[in-house]
């Protein structure tokens, strides 16, 4: 990956945990990875009391008051049921293996049992010049 996605990437993960936060989630961790699968974000929906997996994903363009609408790939786009399923198995090993960070939000479930959980996706459209983002959020993505 080049240093300007790196960096837009970034940007964008900063800007998606941020307006998670706004929302009341709670942040567990930031760029879990294990065996060449990464979750951007996992969080804690307390109004839904679910674990939540995020997939940030971002695209830049000049302006958003005339690009977003004639965009010919938004970020969205770019989710695939080949990166989905990579979540899915990263997902759950989180759940297997990284018990103590998830417990203390989800509380005490009976033995080899797992909280309720999703994946999300949140789009983020991002305009070069100003910085400014627009951010779309979709519950529960499946394929």
């Amino acid at each position: 990956m080049d240093d300007s996605r790196k960096l837009r990437g970034s940007f964008a993960e900063g800007i998606a945990i941020n307006f998670l936060k706004k929302k009341r989630f709670k942040i567990i961790t930031a760029n879990y990875q294990y065996r060449g699968g990464e979750i951007d974000i996992i969080a804690f929906d307390p109004r839904k009391k679910e674990l939540v997996f995020v997939e940030v994903r971002s695209k830049w363009c000049d302006s958003l008051a005339k690009d977003w609408q004639t965009m010919p790939i938004i970020p969205e786009d770019s989710v695939n049921k080949t990166k989905f399923h990579k979540i899915e198995k990263t997902v759950w090993f989180f759940l297997e293996k990284e018990t103590v960070s998830w417990q203390r939000y989800a509380g005490n479930l009976p033995r080899y049992s797992f909280p309720e959980w999703r994946i999300d996706l949140i789009s983020v459209t991002i305009e070069k010049y100003t910085k400014t983002a627009q951010i779309r959020h979709y519950e529960y993505l499946f394929f």
